[in-house]
């Protein structure tokens, strides 16, 4: 067994343009895709060269027109089809989050590789909670979810953890962690067997420093959406309780500190 250690990836930082295009062109996100996927497979699994590709690739195709598209395919191998799913009759790249060794430097490396293109997202002015959105989406699209009520939730929480550290590189912001709320109401509304998962999600969620207090605070006293709403209300009740309490003991205790 090889034991020397994959260099990371390093990244040159040249910004991505955005092209001026003709208003009439045609809105081809297969096209795209099929360009980033044809790269990848190309460079194979040396990181290093997957971070060149896209380097060399953010100066000639419109990263900012296909954003979804590209963080489909960095996260779940491919472009995802209505439902979530990935296409069977798509390409797909096994150059991607999910299908990375789960050790810590291999995750570590496609998580440069993310905030690298998040940073020029940025730049294109593709906001926070817009990307939050379709990395849930593509986190939750993978996998076959047990139908039993009583075991998907143990599933969620074991799925989700392993991914808690790429969801956080995206909720840097108060807005971008309250569209991520939304994001999970809706799909345990959507979804039926999530329903008992929903507070789950969030604790844990908060555990990992996804979530803060203040935006799951705003959620449950007026943010939150109608799908779903008594019964997520209800499942919250208790850890909205617990989390004013404990903003409650640190005020008081920053008042006597003073």
């Amino acid at each position: 067994m090889n034991n020397q250690k994959q260099q990371k990836p390093t990244l040159s930082g040249q910004r991505f343009k955005t092209r001026k295009r003709d208003e009439k062109e045609r809105f081809d996100p297969t096209q795209f895709q099929d360009c980033i996927i044809q790269g990848l497979t190309e460079t194979g699994t040396d990181l290093e060269a997957v971070a060149k590709f896209l380097d060399a690739s953010g100066a000639k195709l419109d990263y900012r027109r296909y954003a979804e598209t590209l963080f489909d395919i960095l996260v779940a191998g491919g472009m995802l089809a209505p439902g979530g799913t990935l296409a069977d009759d798509m390409m797909r790249t096994d150059v991607c989050v999910f299908a990375a060794q789960e050790d810590l430097e291999t995750m570590q490396a496609f998580a440069q590789i993310i905030l690298y293109v998040k940073e020029e997202m940025k730049k294109n002015n593709i906001p926070e909670p817009v990307v939050i959105g379709i990395v849930w989406s593509s986190v939750m699209s993978t996998v076959e979810w047990n139908k039993k009520e009583e075991l998907v939730a143990e599933q969620a929480i074991k799925h989700l953890k392993q991914y808690s550290p790429l969801l956080a590189a995206f909720t840097t912001q108060g807005q971008s962690e309250l569209t991520l709320l939304l994001k999970i109401q809706e799909y345990c509304y959507d979804n039926i067997h999530f329903m008992k998962a929903f507070q789950k999600i969030v604790v844990l969620f908060y555990k990992a420093e996804v979530l803060s207090e203040e935006p799951i605070l705003k959620w449950y006293k007026d943010a939150h959406v109608a799908k779903g709403k008594s019964v997520f209300l209800e499942q919250m009740k208790k850890f909205v309780e617990w989390l004013k309490n404990a903003e409650e003991e640190s005020e008081s205790e920053a008042e006597e500190g003073d």
